[in-house]
């Protein structure tokens, strides 16, 4: 099921979505553009992680229509048979750049907790369950995962 979630007026998800659900489950958006060499790690390492912290996760790819797409799609359509991960390919109508793909990955986010992270596996899927944790638990509205904290860092560069 894709369809859209709730949402107000000016597009964003409503109040009541964001304040009800379990606080097991976790949606993680990740925009991508011609970055399914990645894609198949970041989803397999996601999902280790997740099960791990008895967490109920999906994944939702949202391609921009790079020359990658099919690539992306193939990828994706045999990690179904194993993991909760979904793609939504994009078209311009429907906007382009990184903001808007993020936004409506929110949108088709299946659960009240969202997460956002990039394909090119510098965000660790292994922090996702730590980053998430405080919004889970109902502590934070929003928790921002970053290398100038105490505990950060930054993963070597895939060049």
């Amino acid at each position: 099921d894709t369809s859209a979630a709730d949402t107000s007026i000016s597009g964003s998800p409503s109040l009541p979505r964001l304040m009800s659900g379990s606080s097991k489950e976790l949606s993680v958006i990740v925009p991508t553009y011609d970055e399914y060499e990645n894609i198949r790690e970041l989803c397999t390492r996601l999902f280790k992680a997740t099960g791990k912290a008895g967490l109920k996760a999906e994944l939702l790819v949202v391609d921009d229509e790079s020359k990658g797409t099919k690539q992306t799609v193939d990828i994706v359509n045999e990690l179904q048979k194993s993991y909760p991960i979904r793609i939504h390919c994009r078209r311009k109508a429907e906007g382009r750049g990184l903001s808007s793909a993020v936004l409506l990955g929110f949108s088709k986010a299946r659960y009240n907790t969202l997460l956002c992270m990039d394909a090119d596996l510098q965000h660790e899927p292994e922090s996702v369950p730590a980053v998430a944790k405080p919004v889970l638990e109902r502590k934070a509205e929003f928790s921002v995962g970053s290398r100038n904290v105490p505990g950060g860092g930054e993963a070597p560069w895939a060049l």
